[in-house]
């Protein structure tokens, strides 16, 4: 079932909103409706808002709490994280249920990552960061929607700060879970996962420690095909993944804590599975078996993290955090030519070859803030910075091995750089204050000054490289490399009342911060052919003549929420504008001066009919529309570069030793100016779990009535890169889900 194509259906969505009254997840949380006795959704302190605790009825902003309950369901249900958190948050685009998050935003802007309050975005935007850890080790998801001044750059379109689990008593425990995943389509569709984690300590001293590993093999439509290989952004097809992760908190004394972490993430493609496209690349590609690469598909991750806490330094509470983080990212072949590229280098032979790069990144960073409260004030400040540097290489497979087996067989023959290195360093300090005008009523406010280095290494076109080391030229000259500094001044202000003790109203302005991509946008050049046999450089896009511009960006917001016993329901309306357009285009960054606005309305409603049952919807509108520079109006931004609205359902039945769910999600249709279109979808599950003598056991049927359709990430490679048969990347047909999890 198709979802109706659809302008900016407010009409409709609203008067959904308003029949649902009986029906989406608490306000600042998705968890089950818990009983009367336990806590409500205000008392739930979250750090994402800000860089210190603070109870969610005190922020002026929309934050979502997604809790150990959701978490554990959707895994259970053999979700990603990406489709986990797209189900549960209302502002969060769609899942490309793949690899990738690359167009999953926030309020259709970027999004920052962190996992424990470590940034896992980079320099080089590689959409991965939601392929970073397993959802086994997660204890909760906290979601700021809308751009934050507080965490820097980034954070446009909001935070999502995930949360691992810690040792919660000093007592030894563990817990084991098994899982596996099946569309029953042949012997080579099946997934399993396994999981394993001790934890415990004594009053001083406390730690957990896990290791996640998964397997899955081919990934099966509607119609019983395996689906094309994501070749761009990557999938998880044949993919085997492994999370170690092991933390520990110590109780210096009774004011002051030390926390570590330490994880390791692995996530490779070994497919023997690819896309064949005839010899010499003579016809439609179509997924066969017998693909071989010296590279494929994989993220690799080592992460290191400390955490200090002094509630009582100098009559302040004091937070400190240094961590590391190494990441190394290999894509899978590629179909090229030498003479591809935004620049249509003049004066080449046309020679085809299939090619894939590395991508590797290290970062350090530390985080400061100290809080003193005072009566009916508080102030949060500190400073903090990153180091980070990337470099990335890119293997070239024998052209004639490549072509004569339509792309199947790559082995590599020499290898050259992919983009320039790119080092990167932020300095910022802070300040954040928050004052209690009356009991009902409090204002908040703050300011951040960031100063940012980007330093890019001399580079030769990646193309002109392959020239050479294919004979074609000899030399070439060198794109400069330079150095660009940005000094950004970031501010916030909101307020909240309380209405009563269930419900509030806020607003906020704030601003956010984004520095596109720097190595996918310095170092491509215009060549020519000069004396013997050198590549002369015609036109470059350099540090120095084409000094890649920050984006600033403007948000507004209105919200009101409420929570009772049977009830929760959060909704706000956002307006951002920003002075410049970052779009991708082909395989290139492009920044244009020119203004986009983003505008909507993201709610949540959930109602408990009885103690057992409960219903619920969410949902986000959402339209992204840049000036002409032509005619100076408002249009509707390409598909390939804007987030779609999106609606959410379930009815759930709760009881002591069963549980049971049905939710659905629609991505709905969307039209750009040009009059293409994204097409909506439906799915729907189920998610069943039962409670055994000792441990218990969960079914769940994702994709019930097999839903025919291309993902959103699919939709939009095709109309990125130009292609529909070799990237029409389809959804996964209806599969079962079964897993036995025990705590002992």
């Amino acid at each position: 079932m198709k979802a109706p194509s659809n302008c900016f259906p407010f009409n409709k969505i609203l008067a959904a909103l308003l029949v649902a009254g009986v029906t989406a997840p608490t306000f600042a949380s998705t968890e089950t409706k818990p009983p009367k006795n336990q806590k409500s959704a205000d008392e739930k302190m979250v750090v994402v808002a800000s860089r210190a605790p603070k109870s969610i009825s005190e922020i002026p902003a929309t934050v979502w709490y997604v809790d150990s309950e959701a978490i554990e369901r959707g895994n259970r249900s053999g979700k990603t994280l990406g489709e986990i958190l797209a189900q549960e948050v209302p502002s969060l685009d769609m899942s490309s249920g793949a690899r990738t998050n690359f167009g999953q935003n926030l309020r259709g802007r970027p999004m920052l990552v962190m996992i424990d309050g470590v940034s896992m975005n980079s320099s080089r935007g590689i959409s991965r960061q939601l392929d970073s850890i397993d959802p086994f080790n997660i204890q909760r998801v906290e979601v700021l929607s809308g751009a934050s001044s507080i965490y820097g750059a980034g954070a446009t379109g909001g935070v999502i700060n995930i949360v691992t689990k810690k040792a919660e008593a000093e007592e030894l425990t563990f817990e084991s879970f098994v899982s596996g995943q099946s569309g029953f389509n042949s012997s080579e569709d099946g997934d399993f996962k396994l999981a394993q984690s001790v934890s415990g300590g004594n009053e001083k001293v406390k730690g957990r420690a896990a290791v996640v590993y998964g397997k899955t093999q081919g990934l099966y439509d509607a119609n019983g095909k395996m689906v094309v290989p994501d070749m761009t952004q990557g999938s998880l097809q044949f993919n085997e993944t492994v999370d170690a992760m092991g933390n520990m908190t110590v109780d210096v004394s009774e004011t002051k804590k030390l926390n570590f972490t330490a994880q390791y993430y692995s996530s490779q493609q070994k497919s023997p599975y690819g896309l064949y496209r005839g010899p010499n690349y003579s016809q439609s590609p179509e997924v066969r078996k017998g693909f071989e690469s010296d590279r494929q598909m994989g993220t690799k991750r080592v992460l290191i993290n400390a955490e200090y806490v002094d509630e009582a330094f100098f009559g302040q509470q004091l937070l400190a955090q240094v961590s590391y983080r190494n990441e190394d990212y290999t894509y899978s072949p590629g179909y090229l030519r030498v003479s591809q590229g935004s620049f249509d280098p003049s004066g080449n032979s046309d020679v085809a070859y299939m090619s894939a790069s590395q991508q590797k990144s290290e970062v350090f960073s530390f985080k400061t803030a100290l809080v003193k409260k005072w009566n009916a004030f508080s102030l949060t400040y500190g400073v903090d910075g990153y180091h980070d540097r990337f470099s990335s290489n890119q293997t070239v497979y024998d052209p004639a091995k490549s072509a004569a087996s339509g792309g199947l067989s790559n082995k590599s023959v020499f290898s050259t750089g992919r983009y320039p290195g790119v080092q990167t360093d932020s300095l910022a300090a802070y300040v954040q204050g928050d004052y209690a005008i009356t009991d009902a009523w409090s204002v908040s406010g703050g300011y951040r000054f960031q100063s940012m280095k980007n330093k890019v290494d001399d580079f030769v076109d990646y193309r002109e490289q392959v020239k050479i080391a294919f004979g074609q030229a000899n030399s070439a000259d060198v794109i400069k490399g330079g150095d660009a500094t940005y000094d950004i001044g970031l501010f916030n202000l909101g307020t909240v009342y309380k209405l009563n003790d269930i419900s509030s109203v806020w607003g906020n302005v704030s601003q956010g911060f984004d520095l596109p991509d720097a190595a996918k946008y310095y170092g491509q050049g215009k060549y020519k052919n000069g004396a013997n046999g050198h590549r002369e450089l015609v036109k470059s896009y350099d540090i120095n003549t084409a000094t890649l511009k920050g984006v600033k960006t403007n948000s507004y917001e209105l919200g009101y929420r409420i929570d009772t016993a049977d009830i929760s329901f959060q909704t706000a309306a956002y307006y951002s504008l920003s002075d410049q357009t970052i779009s991708k285009n082909n395989y290139q960054v492009v920044v244009k001066d020119q203004d986009t606005r983003i505008y909507g309305i993201e709610a949540a409603l959930a109602y408990y009919i009885t103690q057992n049952w409960d219903v619920g919807v969410n949902g986000h509108l959402v339209e992204t529309e840049t000036k002409s520079q032509t005619s100076g109006k408002w249009e509707k931004t390409d598909i390939g570069n804007a987030s779609n609205s999106k609606v959410g359902a379930w009815l759930g039945w709760n009881e002591s030793i069963y549980t049971a769910r049905l939710q659905s999600q629609t991505m709905l249709s969307r039209t750009d100016e040009k009059g293409k279109t994204l097409n909506g979808y439906t799915t729907v599950d189920f998610v069943t779990t039962v409670d055994l003598p000792v441990g218990n056991l969960a079914i769940s049927i994702n994709n019930l009535f097999n839903e025919d359709y291309t993902t959103v990430w699919g939709q939009k490679a095709q109309h990125l890169y130009g292609d529909k048969a070799l990237y029409n990347y389809k959804g996964r047909g209806r599969t079962v889900s079964i897993n036995y999890q025990v705590r002992y």
